[in-house]
């Protein structure tokens, strides 16, 4: 059902949680998975994983951004229609995950999972997103209610545009939406479930928000 349908994790010094998502892709039927080892420093969980998936490697990290275009960059070449992107951490829900892949196969469309803003998320994560997300909206005549999430999903035809997307960090994900957004491509909104686990984030909130909000202000994404 999914052959050339791919899915994209970067990763940078993973925990056995991934282990666990690559288990549960496969479970569903998500078989064609790409790794972007992002320059880690602890590769206790990474050893192996070459010899079952594809794993593209960084020399140090870049950050998330820069990891998804590698891979973008290198399935440019296969016999692939689409790519998932993935987190790699069990904050993504499979059922969600298969749902979007369905969706997908269904219509070939850009395809946003939205997270539900619920008590799951943590306060000062909810009000950073819910005012992001309304200032793209004001801006870009949109409706979309989460301008963050990772779990989206995108066909072939676009992989050399959103390589030349900018942003190497967190930012490139508002970026990509804002390249939807002016290009007029059409994208499907598909709501998802809001987990966080105990661990300390990758995203800074200080930091990273105001990466974010740089970007926004900005404005463009070439």
């Amino acid at each position: 059902m999914y052959k050339e349908l791919f899915v994209l994790i970067p990763t940078y010094n993973p925990s056995s949680k991934l282990h666990v998502v690559l288990r549960r892709l496969e479970g569903i039927g998500l078989k064609n998975i790409v790794i972007i080892d992002d320059g880690s420093t602890d590769k206790t969980y990474l050893k192996g994983l070459s010899s079952k998936y594809t794993v593209l490697i960084h020399s140090y990290n870049k950050g998330k951004g820069s990891a998804l275009k590698t891979g973008f960059s290198y399935l440019k070449s296969k016999k692939c229609s689409g790519v998932i992107t993935v987190d790699d951490d069990l904050q993504q829900d499979i059922l969600d995950i298969e749902n979007i892949a369905s969706s997908f196969i269904k219509n070939h469309r850009t395809i946003i999972g939205v997270r539900r803003f619920d008590s799951n998320m943590p306060f000062y994560r909810k009000i950073a997103n819910k005012f992001i997300a309304f200032l793209f909206n004001k801006k870009y005549h949109n409706s979309i209610s989460d301008v963050q999430t990772g779990l989206r999903c995108f066909p072939s035809s676009i992989f050399s545009q959103l390589c030349s997307v900018k942003g190497e960090k967190f930012d490139y994900e508002l970026n990509v939406l804002i390249f939807l957004c002016c290009e007029k491509i059409p994208f499907n909104v598909i709501p998802i479930k809001t987990i966080y686990a105990s661990e300390i984030s990758r995203y800074k909130c200080f930091k990273d928000s105001y990466l974010i909000m740089k970007t926004f202000m900005r404005g463009d994404y070439k």
